[in-house]
């Protein structure tokens, strides 16, 4: 199955070879094509734009080399003094411009007035010019003139007008009209595209002259028939003699178009066609760049699965490897390729890092199955390299730690054995002092109970203290050394709470310094791990016990501290009473007049002594208690005692280094 998984992934990378030369080699495709075909269609456009401006510029030459040669024959006509010479017959005139005629391709000749009306000329000449536009010209220029196209009798004609003079002053109008074929020759020999055209305007835009003669007769105005604001500036050049050439639309379809002034005229020569009489070069162009794409792509194509291959095949035992590897696999042996590429150094560092690991893996099973089996004095080899060392350094730190932990741990075993010894002779003394503590107890109960008979007495004794004042001072005396006797025994109540006091004190030390070798003993099995892990059960109950100790000795110095504050009641109280006796013995020979006092004494010395009583009651359950608990401290310490051998046993079992 992971061989599967491996398989897909070589052939996603072979995929993705492919899918980036083939990307790369489209849009280089893609790229060159457009390219070609943009510079083809700007070369194209550039180029034609030359020609046909060239081919403008010679035709109006031409067109001007044609007109200039029919002025300059009327030029030579005009200079026959015959023409002028008013002794001449009409006839003479007549003849002269019949020869000129059967020489040159004239369809009419004739001389017109100042007035434009005919002198003489040829029968197919007009009677009047006036009104024509070469008339109005040549009697304002009063220099040769050329006339538009016009169609008379049947055929196109271009008429051209000279002044005749006569001693320098104007005379009469020579007009010669000449065939338009002169014209027709220069349009029809330009040849541009198949549907290309010729023709000439005038300055006001007026197609004066056509290629297709059919054309002719409407007279269009260019503005009039491809008018638009790009268009209108080119025609503008057009109509103010400049030469030049461009590109425009003409009903919705791109024509080239070139133009030039034809010298000596008003007229302009426009030479256009329309874009796709020269897209079939373009398109061929395309085709062929085209086709060379797809076979550069198809190459590239299988340039790139010969390649894709090979790097596949060479990383193939790389992946195999490393699955494997993923998988655990440390003993197979790295397949190198021997492509000298990146593929080989890559096998080579595999095979050599895999080799590294399961020495490295080696190494650090043999180290921890030594600390498994309890032995901590096992040293890390010194073979890790590189990033690895770290690796052997945290080992090396484990081990440092485990043994300095499980040093502690003996000693701290030792201790707390120590201490637990230490914590069962303090509850044995505990339980001797509570002992002792209750039998005292006992004793001033007795004492108590006789003083209050005594005082039961005195109280009985009171109403008759008139008539025994004599014996006043003897029972005064007594009930002195009494008093002084009960002092005494409440002293003794009340060193034997401090006693109890410090004891509770020194268990409560214990108690803390218990729990802190229990706090310290969890961190150090808590470091070290699983082999720590019954050590830091021990300790943790070890903590429960000192926990157990230190609220149980809290409830004791809690009781302890009511009964010491009872006692100092009562040993006030006896002092009290102490006192009273003093003043009854110092007044006792006036005790007679203050009977009723000294009853009233007797009655406050009966509280009290109640109340001591029952403080005294309080004093002995606290000292049960503190047998109780000096009892149950004892059985603690012997517990702690036990787990701490238990604990050396654990510690001695384990090997370590020596520190």
């Amino acid at each position: 199955m992971e061989f599967q998984k491996n398989e897909k992934r070589e052939k996603g990378i072979k995929q993705k070879i492919i899918f980036c030369v083939m990307s790369v080699s489209v849009l280089l495709g893609v790229l060159l094509i457009t390219a070609m075909i943009v510079s083809n269609l700007i070369t194209t456009k550039t180029l034609l734009l030359d020609n046909m401006q060239m081919v403008a510029k010679i035709s109006s030459q031409n067109i001007s080399s044609n007109l200039h040669l029919l002025t300059d024959r009327m030029a030579n006509l005009a200079l026959e003094e015959v023409l002028v010479d008013e002794t001449a017959d009409e006839a003479a005139k007549l003849e002269v411009l019949e020869e000129r005629k059967s020489r040159i391709e004239f369809v009419w000749l004739a001389a017109y007035d100042m007035e434009g009306r005919k002198l003489y000329g040829d029968e197919k000449s007009p009677e009047s010019i006036a009104g024509r536009e070469y008339y109005e010209n040549v009697a304002v220029t009063n220099n040769i003139v050329i006339g538009e196209p016009v169609y008379e009798d049947g055929i196109w004609q271009v008429a051209v007008a000279i002044t005749l003079k006569k001693e320098d002053e104007n005379y009469a109008y020579l007009i010669g009209s000449y065939k338009y074929d002169l014209l027709n020759d220069v349009l029809g020999n330009i040849n541009i595209g198949v549907n290309g055209g010729a023709y000439i305007i005038n300055e006001e835009g007026d197609i004066i002259a056509d290629r297709e003669k059919e054309n002719m007769p409407a007279r269009n105005n260019i503005y009039d028939l491809y008018g638009s604001k790009r268009n209108d500036k080119i025609f503008d050049a057009m109509t103010d003699f400049q030469t030049g050439a461009a590109g425009l639309r003409m009903h919705g379809v791109y024509h080239y178009a070139a133009y030039s002034p034809v010298a000596g005229t008003n007229w302009t020569l426009v030479v256009d066609a329309p874009n796709s009489d020269f897209m079939g070069a373009v398109v061929v162009t395309g085709i062929v760049s085209i086709a060379l794409g797809i076979l550069l792509m198809a190459g590239a194509v299988a340039y790139s699965g010969k390649v894709s291959r090979e790097i596949s095949d060479s990383l193939s035992l790389a992946t195999r490897r490393l699955a494997s590897l993923a998988e655990g696999n440390l003993k197979d042996e790295v397949v190198i390729a021997e492509t000298g590429d990146e593929a080989q150094v890559m096998t080579e560092a595999l095979a050599k890092t895999i080799g590294n690991v399961d020495a490295y893996i080696e190494d650090l099973g043999r180290v921890l199955g030594r600390l498994s089996e309890g032995d901590y004095s096992q040293e890390v080899p010194d073979s890790f390299t590189g990033d690895f060392v770290a690796i052997r350094k945290a080992l090396c730190k484990i081990t440092d730690s485990l043994n300095e932990t499980m040093h502690h741990i003996y000693e701290s075993s030792k201790a707390v054995g120590r201490n637990s010894s230490e914590v069962s002779g303090y509850a044995e003394r505990l339980y001797g002092g509570s002992m002792e503590q209750e039998k005292a107890l006992d004793r001033l109960t007795g004492s108590i109970r006789m003083v209050t008979d005594r005082i039961g007495k005195i109280n009985e004794s009171a109403s008759n203290v008139k008539g025994f004042a004599a014996g006043a001072q003897e029972k005064a005396d007594q009930g002195k050394e009494q008093m002084d006797t009960m002092l005494e025994a409440m002293n003794d109540i009340y060193a034997n709470m401090q006693e109890i006091i410090h004891i509770s004190q020194m268990i409560e030390e214990i108690s803390d310094q218990t729990s802190l070798l229990s706090l310290n003993a969890s961190i150090e099995a808590a470091r070290a791990g699983e082999s720590g892990r019954g050590f830091g059960i021990v300790a943790q109950q070890i903590g429960v016990l000192a926990d157990e100790t230190a609220e149980a000795l809290k409830q004791t110095v809690a009781i302890i501290g009511q009964a010491s504050r009872s006692i100092d009641k009562g040993m006030k109280a006896a002092e009290t009473t102490a006192g009273s006796f003093q003043e009854i013995q110092e007044v006792t020979k006036e005790f007679t007049g203050i009977s009723n006092e000294i009853e009233a004494v007797a009655r406050e010395q009966q509280n009290a002594l109640d109340q001591v009583g029952d403080e005294i009651e309080k004093v002995l359950e606290v000292a049960n208690a503190n047998q109780e608990l000096s009892r149950k401290t004892d059985e603690t310490a012997a517990r702690s005692l036990q787990k701490a051998g238990e604990l050396a046993e654990v510690v001695e079992a384990v090997k370590l280094r020596t520190i």
